[in-house]
């Protein structure tokens, strides 16, 4: 007599095998009912790098900057905040409801809705945009480096600010001038996590935050702009 449970697992083991490897991965686990709170922990490294993201996002509007907000929230398991929930959750609502009314243009409108755009290029140009804009963020984060081997003593030729924009110039084929007006506005978008704060956090515990960012804007006048010595 044919055991037929034992033929469908045999079955359905076998269809799980003929699947290619990228399938097999894509399989996701039910969600288990949990009353335990969860904790954690925003590092003021790993804030900085979220209130870059939006800072880019709202000066340029690009909204690749929030994707990446996006992931680095996934990929260091924190909430997302609560406005960029929102907007995720914008999108989300927006594609269910191109698949539920049937829309027959959704495939064209779909990397406008997910990039934000209003342009017949697909989002080309906000792709474009966004490597402008990480080529700034590695000028920055390149100045700052230089800024804290400075502080530590590991560079001493290098004893003032205008030197600095001047070597990342060179690294970079750009103006010193440019450099520096990029790392000032940089600067005043990062706030009480300008570089001088990440370099006493790299020697401190991390700072822990009950909810939200800290979007503090640096004050103009802020002596972290002086042209003096870093130290």
């Amino acid at each position: 007599m044919v055991d037929v449970k034992k033929r469908t697992l045999q079955w359905q083991g076998n269809l799980e095998l003929a699947r290619r490897p990228e399938d097999r991965e894509r399989q996701y686990p039910p969600v288990e009912a949990t009353t335990a709170p969860r904790h954690y922990e925003i590092s003021a490294q790993l804030a900085a790098r979220l209130n870059a993201e939006i800072a880019s996002y709202n000066r340029h509007r690009n909204a690749l900057s929030l994707w990446n907000a996006l992931a680095i929230c996934l990929e260091n398991k924190i909430p997302v905040p609560d406005k960029l929930s929102e907007f995720f959750l914008d999108i989300s609502q927006k594609l269910i409801g191109f698949a539920r009314d049937g829309e027959k243009q959704a495939s064209r409108s779909i990397s406008n809705l997910v990039l934000g755009t209003i342009s017949e290029d697909g989002g080309r140009g906000e792709f474009r945009s966004f490597q402008n804009i990480e080529k700034e963020r590695e000028i920055v984060r390149r100045t700052g480096d230089i800024i804290l081997q400075r502080i530590a003593g590991e560079l001493p030729t290098l004893r003032s600010l205008e030197a600095i924009y001047e070597t990342v110039a060179q690294e970079f084929s750009v103006e010193p001038e440019h450099v520096k007006r990029l790392f000032r506005l940089y600067e005043a978008d990062a706030g009480s996590f300008g570089f001088r704060e990440l370099f006493k956090a790299a020697t401190s515990p991390p700072q822990v935050f009950a909810s939200g960012l800290d979007t503090t804007h640096a004050r103009p006048d802020d002596d972290i702009h002086s042209e003096d010595q870093p130290d």
